[in-house]
């Protein structure tokens, strides 16, 4: 269980803020004129500890251009380590997503892989994402073998997406500034439907851990459900460096362990 929960937090931590798809806005935002520029070089490692320990799991958070025009490859993945990868099977998680960059420097998802490793085993859930018929196919494949395929409607008039996608169009300033103060209820997508997550950028007196949090950093907390990540009321804090970036965070009270902490390295 414990191990379970070290695995989601390192997604709650790098991608969360936002694990979501489009805010169902009026009319649509137009991107920061930087674009994708603000996503040079962006291929960051992360270690992620609890209590006094403070490297069970590594993690690896990247984006880069893909051989097809105005396509990217969003991808995290990540790993136990030491006495966590022999207690947990050698688990292993990744995620891709292909996304293409739209006119006005946003991203929009085309395909999103989830694949989770453990003890021989291969997990993989497949995303396919067709806007004009306003459906997404989700497949399920177990040790490379189709298991099961199913096609979810997508509801309201909305652009859904996936976690990787719409990190960094928040990032990106799709949904509007990362600034202090800022709120934004963003429509969350997975294979039940749609939900919604709370975003807050926080000021300085709210800053929660500021023995871990440095004064530099942009606050971000973020509200999902519960389920999502094992804990008992959902909140995970992340503070951004001034490049935008997600230096830290915290994921609070998972349960049977409490708070567990990521930093890039």
């Amino acid at each position: 269980m414990k191990y379970r929960a070290i695995f989601l937090f390192i997604i709650a931590i790098i991608v969360t803020a936002p694990f979501s798809v489009a805010a169902d806005k009026g009319e649509a935002n137009t991107v920061a004129d930087h674009g994708v520029d603000i996503f040079t070089d962006y291929d960051f490692d992360y270690d992620l500890g609890f209590l006094w320990l403070d490297k069970v799991a590594v993690a690896n958070f990247k984006l880069q251009e893909s051989n097809t025009p105005d396509v990217y490859i969003a991808s995290l993945s990540a790993k136990t380590v030491g006495l966590a990868a022999k207690l947990t099977g050698n688990r292993q998680q990744r995620y891709v997503s292909m996304m293409q960059l739209m006119p006005d420097g946003s991203f929009r998802s085309m395909r999103h892989t989830s694949q989770k490793f453990k003890n021989g085993i291969d997990r993989t859930k497949v995303y396919l994402f067709n806007y004009d018929k306003r459906e997404v196919t989700y497949q399920y494949f177990k040790n490379n073998k189709h298991i099961s395929e199913e096609v979810i409607e997508i509801e309201g008039g909305g652009t859904p997406g996936d976690i990787l996608t719409i990190f960094f169009n928040l990032v990106a300033g799709a949904y509007g500034p990362l600034e202090v103060g800022a709120h934004y209820e963003v429509s969350a997508f997975d294979r039940d439907g749609l939900g919604t997550i709370q975003i807050d950028f926080l000021p300085s007196a709210q800053r929660p851990k500021k023995h871990f949090f440095a004064e530099e950093l942009l606050m971000c907390k973020v509200v999902v459900d519960q389920e999502v990540f094992d804990t008992k009321d959902g909140v995970i804090y992340i503070g951004y460096n001034e490049k935008r970036r997600p230096d830290r965070g915290v994921v609070t009270d998972i349960i049977g362990m409490g708070d567990v902490r990521g930093v890039m390295k």
